[in-house]
């Protein structure tokens, strides 16, 4: 059985806007990893552009770092998503 359902995720408005931020508080990819309390991976690929979304806690933790007023990097996008599901067996 397939089920559907809407899951919100944060997308980066603009990777280039993050770099320069970053430049700006003069924070490199491990530094801000540590302070948003995120992998460097994550910050590594969002820097990038290899990805352009995040749980909604991971950019708000990444705006905190920066000192960024909330939503200046990332914005709201609510996304269908389906899943295998097992059945339960039926009682014999």
């Amino acid at each position: 059985m397939v089920r559907t359902e809407w899951r919100l995720d944060m997308q980066l408005r603009d990777s280039h806007m993050l770099k320069q931020y970053m430049e700006f508080k003069r924070l490199t990819i491990r530094e801000l990893a540590t302070q948003a309390r995120v992998s460097r991976s994550t910050v590594g690929h969002l820097v990038s552009g290899a990805r352009r979304t995040a749980k909604p806690e991971t950019a708000r933790a990444i705006e905190e770092a920066l000192g960024a007023p909330p939503g200046l990097l990332f914005e709201p996008r609510a996304s269908r998503v389906s899943r295998e599901v097992k059945r339960d067996p039926v009682p014999a």
